[in-house]
């Protein structure tokens, strides 16, 4: 990170800061060239590393890719301010918060872990708790629930008074 000082380390505030985020994109290796999509998604620390849930259809681009290469990039932002410190439109800036990062992503095939991790998205959106039985078997029978282990990730803030 070239601005060390707007670097956020440790690691529960950065965690706060990538689940305030309301979506972030997926970057996968595409085929002669690269292949991002934004996603909604869920994020937990286990064994002090960062995990992150989506789901998906079960056919389609992105689990394509996916199963081709499972090395993914991914970031996250969100913009808190957009304001005129000067002239404008040369002085317009923002303070914004944000994430990246890369890891590896696989296709959850294990009944109880795949609704762990939709139960971990869900917790991203909503303070809802559900049981297994919310998890209507014909929904469930047609969702991917993919889990990505995330290897690296850095987190940025600039807030100005």
């Amino acid at each position: 990170m070239r601005k060390r000082e707007r670097e956020v380390t440790d690691p529960q505030e950065k965690l706060a800061v990538l689940l305030g985020c309301p979506f972030l994109t997926l970057a996968l290796h595409g085929e002669g060239a690269p292949y991002c999509v934004p996603l909604n998604f869920g994020a937990e620390e286990e064994n002090g590393r960062l995990v992150l849930y989506f789901h998906c259809a079960l056919e389609g681009t992105k689990l394509d890719l996916l199963r081709a290469d499972g090395r993914v990039g991914f970031s996250a932002a969100r913009m808190l301010r957009v304001f005129n410190k000067g002239i404008a439109p040369c002085g317009y800036t923002a303070d914004y918060e944000s994430v990246c990062g890369f890891g590896t992503a696989r296709i959850v095939e294990e009944a109880a872990a795949r609704l762990h991790g939709l139960r971990v998205l869900m917790a991203h959106y909503t303070d809802e708790s559900f049981p297994d039985e919310s998890f209507l078997p014909r929904p469930l029978s047609l969702t991917a629930v993919v889990r990505v282990d995330v290897e690296a990730w850095t987190c940025k803030r600039l807030v100005r008074q």
